[in-house]
């Protein structure tokens, strides 16, 4: 019914803005109903992603004995261009082979150092498990990647032929995605899970296209309005608060996503970083009031795996 009522009121914004784009002469407010309508669904206020941010310190790396990792080492930088590129091309992918793409899934991996990092992979529904199922193509193969696995097994001959598996140093083979798969349920999961009982461990998180291209389209728009040289996007890992009225994503590990200029990460139009928001207590400020009109963060994707079927 809600989803219902916001279709229904999307619908109805869409008509006010057409009815009074052709009533009034005013370019400014044209310009204020267009920047109303643009703003992404999921943007977040910047006290939200400082407190996913700290949450995450506080209740998954200190949990482990991983409190002293840096900030640098928190963020996941993608540059926009190639992030923009790999939309385009799975579009294409879609067509050409003919694949129903749903959208795309940040998947949780960590290094050989133990380093956390996320790779994005293209996903289709999987209708029986009722999910969003991660896949690439090699050797003329559609394989799928089962993140919703606590572990997967390596092919015996994997190659990165068609550029569908992105990572922030570049394309990555069906092997190479899998070992830092299963480094990070080895370095992160299972640690926490020794610790923490809980019903599922988020490995994934999945955005539909739309959401994505929305969001890319929305940093390069504010990059222009504002003088921002936005140049990347960087993903950080958070925690969403133990609030029962969450459901399944209270105290669920997620990521949230910043722009990033001159690499640095920024969260609104007034080039403040995500750094300083939180060494100087700003979010703590700000934490009453939920207010997203200058934010450039980006939160609210679907956990995966789904919690197990009862």
């Amino acid at each position: 019914m809600k989803k219902k009522m916001l279709s229904f009121v999307s619908l109805g914004l869409v008509f006010i803005t057409f009815f009074l784009s052709c009533m009034t002469k005013n370019p400014d407010e044209e310009e204020q109903l267009n920047t109303a309508l643009e703003v992404p669904e999921k943007i977040i206020s910047n006290a939200a992603a400082a407190t996913l941010f700290q949450n995450d310190h506080t209740t998954r790396l200190s949990q482990i004995g991983a409190e002293k990792t840096s900030f640098e080492d928190k963020a996941i930088h993608f540059e926009l261009d190639a992030i923009t590129k790999y939309i385009t091309h799975l579009e294409k992918l879609a067509t050409t082979k003919n694949i129903p793409i749903t959208g795309v899934s940040f998947i949780f991996g960590a290094d050989s150092t133990g380093k956390r990092t996320a790779f994005i992979m293209p996903s289709t529904r999987n209708a029986s498990l009722d999910y969003q199922e991660s896949f690439t193509v090699e050797n003329g193969q559609f394989l799928t990647f089962k993140h919703i696995d606590c572990s997967l097994k390596l092919k015996n001959n994997s190659q990165n032929d068609e550029n569908i598996v992105l990572s922030p140093n570049g394309y990555l083979s069906f092997n190479d995605a899998t070992r830092l798969f299963n480094q990070y349920q080895t370095q992160y999961i299972e640690p926490f899970q020794a610790k923490v009982t809980k019903e599922y461990y988020t490995k994934a998180v999945w955005y539909s296209l739309a959401e994505i291209k929305g969001y890319i389209n929305y940093l390069k728009k504010k990059s222009n309005e504002h003088n921002l040289s936005i140049t990347g996007i960087d993903v950080f890992f958070g925690v969403y608060n133990n609030d029962s009225s969450l459901e399944l994503k209270s105290n669920a590990q997620t990521v949230f996503l910043t722009a990033s200029s001159r690499q640095q990460s920024i969260i609104n139009f007034k080039n403040k970083s995500l750094q300083s928001f939180i060494q100087n207590d700003f979010f703590l400020k700000e934490t009453n009031n939920d207010n997203t009109d200058e934010s450039l963060a980006f939160n609210m994707g679907h956990l995966s795996p789904p919690p197990p079927k009862k």
